[in-house]
């Protein structure tokens, strides 16, 4: 699930995330009450999460999405990560990654996570 203001980044990001076969965005959301309704709706694995947003910042949405579903994995997405604590957001279960990451990084950070979380 991908969760931003941006439009437009969020569509570009949607769009390389299903050049992957093992990758389907399951559901989009333009803020962060919008995120906690659709999360309830679609059950992602993982959710691709903007800290910064209108109505309810990321990291909050986050925290109450893995209240309600503890086994998804959430990433926080942004621009400035020296601007977020790192330690904070590990004890709340959440991964940060930059935005201008290279976006086969974040295809791999996703595996990573959903590899890790799946039964041995």
């Amino acid at each position: 699930m991908l969760v931003d203001d941006n439009v437009s980044f969020r569509e570009r990001l949607a769009r390389f995330l299903r050049l992957h076969d093992d990758l389907e965005v399951v559901a989009e959301a333009g803020d962060g009450l919008q995120a906690i309704e659709r999360a309830r709706q679609a059950l992602p694995d993982v959710i691709l999460i903007d800290f910064r947003m209108p109505r309810l910042d990321g990291y909050t949405a986050a925290r109450r999405i893995i209240e309600e579903s503890p086994t998804t994995k959430v990433f926080i997405l942004t621009a400035y990560p020296g601007a977020l604590d790192p330690e904070k957001m590990a004890r709340a279960g959440i991964e940060l990654l930059v935005k201008d990451l290279a976006p086969s990084l974040i295809v791999n950070a996703i595996r990573r996570v959903v590899t890790s979380s799946q039964p041995t």
